[in-house]
């Protein structure tokens, strides 16, 4: 079942302490938003940074994307979160977004480089797409390549490792008139050489070989739930695969594969917690002396999910990830039921893109036994 952390097993972590400390020992962490209203992501920001290289030990460079309408801002530093001034002046900055993402990197796979600073985006669709992830992916292992020509004296040239593409097949039948082709077409490479991004870029291949048509929220997280299984079924043991992914202002999809590195019981996971009416009135950052009250700064109409490797406060509940479990959010709110995601939809929080015609949203919903009528009265 879901672990629920709450005030009383959290206060004794890693958050108390000052300086570079290695009590979590994640790998990389990750943060998501995702809200009903613009709201402004400095608060949990700042407590999310200091655990680049301040309070734990993530320090290999830190990124955050965020959408406002259908653009896209991002910011990438390899400079560790805690100490970066660019981070410092994001975290001090009101900026409102419906939908969000950052990650600060501990280097298991890759260097220390620009390239390979999560999250990653690739348009696809007429939309961006975001992704940044936590773990070990065994399915993507690197390889060993040589840069440029033999040198003069007869040796080899430098050599350097890359993570390899895969071609994900769970979504290709033969028979299905959708498909483009019967094979999965490499559209998108890796630009640096994480496993993280070897994945995104698989999974984004995979998504484009298979739709012509815009595919609905329930048809797209059925997708991603395949892919997700077809990555962890190569490795089950030896695979630790969170990640977030996003696909334009309004949805967000968050997966957990959880575990632990090899001679460490901490476990990598993933939490959500859903900050709604009524507020909590004081709210304390785990990481840094830094505390709100939600009743006063927010009004019934706000709402916002946050996910996050590990909790970043102490008084609200934080709910842990199942494992293999997908959860779309949208509105602040998680969805893992199929009727639900059609309700966004007729909501008008599906894809929207206007490179790519959608299905017809009826037809749908009679594949999944879904009537339209249930909806009526439910303010749509």
């Amino acid at each position: 079942g879901r672990r629920r952390q709450q005030q009383s097993s959290q206060r004794h972590t890693a958050a108390a302490t000052k300086g570079p400390s290695t009590a979590t020992q994640l790998q990389c962490q990750l943060l998501g938003m995702n809200c009903a209203t613009p709201t402004d992501f400095t608060f949990s920001l700042q407590g999310f940074h200091r655990r680049g290289g301040g309070t734990d030990i993530h320090s290999d460079g830190w990124g955050i994307a965020f959408y406002q309408d259908k653009g896209l801002r991002q910011f990438h530093d390899v400079e560790a979160a805690a100490t970066s001034s660019l981070a410092d002046y994001l975290s001090r900055n009101p900026i409102r977004t419906l939908n969000m993402m950052g990650h600060i990197r501990y280097a298991t796979v890759g260097n220390v480089d620009l390239a390979n600073v999560h999250p990653f985006s690739r348009e696809m669709w007429g939309m961006q797409w975001c992704f940044c992830h936590n773990g070990e992916v065994p399915y993507f292992k690197q390889h060993e390549q040589t840069n440029g020509s033999d040198n003069s004296d007869g040796s080899e040239g430098a050599k350097s490792r890359t993570s390899t593409l895969q071609q994900l097949t769970s979504l290709i039948d033969d028979d299905d008139e959708d498909a483009h082709t019967c094979t999965v077409e490499a559209y998108y490479s890796p630009i640096g050489t994480t496993d993280s991004e070897a994945a995104f870029c698989s999974i984004l291949n995979a998504l484009r070989s298979k739709f012509q048509t815009l595919p609905r929220l329930p048809v797209l997280y059925e997708a991603i739930q395949s892919l997700a299984n077809e990555i962890v079924v190569h490795d089950p043991d030896g695979t630790i695969f969170n990640f977030l992914l996003t696909c334009g202002q309004y949805t967000q999809f968050a997966y957990s594969w959880p575990g632990s590195r090899p001679g460490s019981k901490v476990w990598n996971g993933l939490y959500y917690t859903v900050r709604q009416h009524p507020f909590t009135q004081h709210c304390q950052l785990q990481d840094i002396d830094y505390s709100v009250d939600f009743s006063v700064l927010t009004t019934d109409q706000d709402r916002v999910a946050v996910i996050a490797t590990a909790p970043l406060t102490y008084e609200e509940e934080w709910i842990e990830f199942e494992r293999g479990q997908l959860i779309l959010f949208d509105d602040g709110k998680p969805h893992d039921d199929v009727s639900e995601m059609f309700r966004i939809e007729m909501e008008g929080h599906g894809l929207n893109s206007d490179v790519l015609p959608k299905t017809v949203l009826e037809e749908d919903m009679r594949q999944y036994n879904i009537d339209p009528e249930i909806y009526l009265g439910g303010g749509i």
